[in-house]
């Protein structure tokens, strides 16, 4: 199939499961008007009504948010609103027609359903059709029975943002308070279910403000502030946490206190948003500006009468802020859809280009090289031992490869390096591999001729260290003693192996004589037994070991060294755990004691080389990251620091954003040669979290740590700070202990 008829194919699959999914939905119950549809979603006597009709007049003279009725039923009920809230009427006489101020009172409880319907212009550029609704509260509320609960839920189930109306007059009453919290969250859970994210913007508004002690106006309408809006994604405790300490409510006690009553009240509700979505405010709003006066009582609510002057706080803030949200998380869902689209055609692309890619790298290359790799794997990987009619089989099925259309069409330039594999084994001489392994022959005689280049014997692990070099060789010597037992190849490499093994075993045994023999011996029976079979490297080989093994002679010395070692090691145990300095302990003291090792007898002294190899391996550990906690003594005039462990010459990154404060105690991670960067922060100085501290000081040098236990003095400020660490650092220093 075409690439083209199958893109065809795909779009027109797409297009009929769309279709599908559409006629799976059941049709909407309701008919709404068209354009941005913003929900409210408040109880009775939570302020909805009254809040359109302020918010109505708020931007008749607004700047940032104009709003426009667009349908008669809006425009009436919205001024008869007006006129009962601000006290107006009319009256009439001969040819004019003039207002009369009346008795102010605020609307009555909402009966009857609205749709409301206007325009609202943003930043005086952005037009847009704005469709809301106004309804019984008792109708959201979660023992209602309300005729238009139904109704209610489908209109809000289409909004593209919705507004919480939170009358803060309920927090006096438990019961009332949590089952108008209850509503709250199972309207959120039918938008979202089961901790799913929140598909649109959602505004807490806090109405009724000017009843909550500390509340002034316009500057504390936003709760959360830009930079702590990254809160709005993490854990709920930590959301609360910084919204109550941040300085814009901190600074004063009556509204702090406020802020946190209602937080407090509303935790359900925040534990459902929080962390489902950033497109999340919180608003302290006050429609009339001032605690209107109370005139009576009516069913379940008081009855009050609105202050003679209207001065609203923070009306527009939600509104502007909600339809905002909504354009932005409009652009940014069709930007996705346009993404969502290049990724599918992108995987097409993608699978298209591929399947060349898929035929030759997973069947037709592995095919031909499987022919190889199975006949190579039989000979042990050797291709000296492989027979003509394997090599011819080889031939073949690279040939076969070349010849392919797929090679010849797409992967032509795959047919050279295919070539010149097939050459190799057509052309293949055993003559070249006797010539290899004689060159490897003489590789080990140029080592046995040098005995610094000699393996050498670990007295503790009771091992040879042998050389990358060396090990290497040997390796090849292993690879030719494979296949057919009748070769050249396997025989001469099977002689070079036998001399490897009675070396070692003589450089094991530390210059045994008996050992030395049985290799002198073997290198002249071979001279005498394969004298035709031997090449010259071979020859040379075995006159080299003899030479070197005939005179060697193994100085004794080593019972009298080692015995003057192990009376230094006593003596230079109390010297080691009696000085506390750091650069003896860790440096100079482990070089003598890496020397009295070296001259200790691994047999008689075998107690005293553990003794040693425990403090070095100590003293390693201090090359390694390792946990301390230290503990802040004294930070002058309740002043605080901040402390970062860096590699040498690095810069502090402050990125722990911690507080120190005396008699605080922390943890961190030092090896040596760290650096350790301290900042002071006085008692009003503005903390930047180290990065514009009063004073600072960097501990430098190989053992910084061991500075900071002796305190740190800031000559800036003159200021001096006391540190200890738990448990001292002369403690954990490493002993010498038998």
């Amino acid at each position: 199939m075409k690439p083209a008829k199958a893109i065809k194919k795909l779009f027109k699959f797409g297009k009929k499961q769309a279709a599908a999914s559409k006629g799976k939905g059941a049709k909407a119950a309701y008919d709404w008007p068209s354009g941005i549809r913003v929900g409210l979603v408040g109880h009775a006597n939570s302020g909805k009504t009254v809040y359109f009709t302020v918010l109505n007049e708020e931007c008749k003279i607004s700047k940032d948010l104009q709003i426009s009725v667009t349908d008669n039923a809006t425009s009436h009920a919205l001024l008869a609103n007006r006129r009962s809230i601000w006290g107006l009427g009319t009256t009439s006489q001969v040819g004019t027609v003039v207002d009369l101020q009346g008795e102010r009172a605020f609307p009555e409880p909402t009966t009857k359903d609205l749709v409301l319907v206007f325009n609202a212009i943003l930043n005086g550029s952005r037009n847009v059709s704005v469709v809301s609704y106004d309804y019984p509260g008792k109708a959201i509320s979660i023992t209602s029975t309300e005729e238009p609960q139904d109704k209610v839920r489908d209109f809000m189930a289409g909004c593209h943002g919705l507004i919480f109306f939170y009358d803060p007059k309920v927090m006096g009453s438990e019961l009332e308070n949590q089952a108008h919290v209850a509503s709250f969250v199972s309207m959120l859970e039918s938008l979202a279910p089961q901790d799913r994210r929140l598909p649109i913007p959602i505004a807490l508004v806090i109405n009724k403000a000017d009843v909550l002690p500390g509340f002034t106006g316009d500057d504390q309408v936003v709760l959360i502030s830009p930079e702590d809006e990254h809160l709005l994604s993490g854990d709920f405790d930590l959301f609360l946490n910084r919204i109550l300490t941040s300085d814009s409510i901190g600074a004063d006690s009556a509204w702090a206190g406020s802020v946190r009553s209602v937080l407090v009240k509303l935790t359900d509700f925040l534990r459902v948003v929080v962390g489902r979505t950033l497109d999340f405010q919180i608003f302290f709003v006050s429609n009339v500006g001032r605690e209107p006066e109370k005139i009576g009582e009516d069913v379940g609510r008081s009855i009050y009468k609105p202050p003679t002057k209207i001065l609203p706080a923070g009306v527009k803030a939600p509104f502007y802020w909600l339809l905002n949200s909504i354009l932005r998380h409009r652009f940014i869902s069709k930007f996705r859809s346009v993404a969502k689209t290049a990724a599918i055609l992108s995987l097409i692309w993608i699978a298209l280009y591929s399947l060349p890619f898929l035929v030759h790298f997973k069947y037709l290359l592995p095919r031909t090289q499987l022919v190889e790799q199975e006949i190579l794997r039989a000979n042990a990987g050797q291709v000296f031992t492989t027979s003509g009619d394997e090599r011819r089989q080889i031939v073949t099925a690279y040939a076969r490869y070349e010849n392919s259309k797929w090679v010849k069409w797409i992967f032509e330039r795959f047919k050279a390096p295919s070539g010149k594999i097939r050459q190799f084994y057509r052309e293949f001489d055993i003559g070249e591999s006797v010539k290899r392994l004689d060159a490897l022959i003489g590789r080990f005689n140029g080592v046995v001729s040098d005995s610094s280049l000699w393996p050498r014997y670990n007295p503790s692990a009771e091992s040879l260290l042998v050389s990358e070099n060396l090990a290497g060789i040997v390796a090849a010597f292993e690879e030719f003693h494979t296949g057919d037992e009748t070769t050249v190849l396997y025989t001469r490499s099977g002689r070079i192996l036998k001399y490897w093994e009675l070396f070692t075993a003589f450089i094991a045994a530390r210059g045994d004589t008996a050992v030395s023999g049985q290799l002198i011996e073997q290198v002249d029976f071979d001279n005498k037994t394969f004298a035709s079979d031997q090449s010259g490297a071979e020859k040379q080989l075995g006159s080299t070991l003899t030479e070197k093994l005939q005179s060697r002679k193994e100085v004794v010395t080593q019972k009298e060294v080692a015995k003057q070692a192990s009376i230094e090691l006593d003596d230079l145990i109390a010297e080691v755990n009696g000085n506390n300095d750091p650069e003896y302990r860790l440096d100079r003291a482990v070089t003598r004691l890496r020397r009295i090792k070296g001259d200790l007898d691994p047999g008689a002294d075998a107690q005293a080389i553990r003794t040693i190899d425990r403090y070095l391996r100590e003293v390693r550990d201090w090359s390694r990251k390792q946990t301390f906690t230290y503990r802040v003594e004294t930070v002058p005039e309740n002043g605080h620091l901040h402390l970062e462990v860096t590699g040498r010459g690095e810069s502090a990154t402050w990125s722990q954003q911690t507080q120190i404060f005396e008699g605080d105690e922390y943890n961190i991670e030092w090896q040596i040669n760290d650096d350790i960067h301290i900042a002071f922060d006085e008692l009003r100085h503005t903390c930047n979290w180290g990065n514009a501290p009063s004073d600072k000081k960097v501990l430098i040098g190989k053992y910084s740590l061991f500075d900071l236990e002796k305190g740190v003095s800031f000559d800036n400020i003159g200021k001096q700070v006391s540190i200890s660490l738990k448990p001292a650092l002369a403690d954990r220093l490493p002993k010498l202990e038998k």
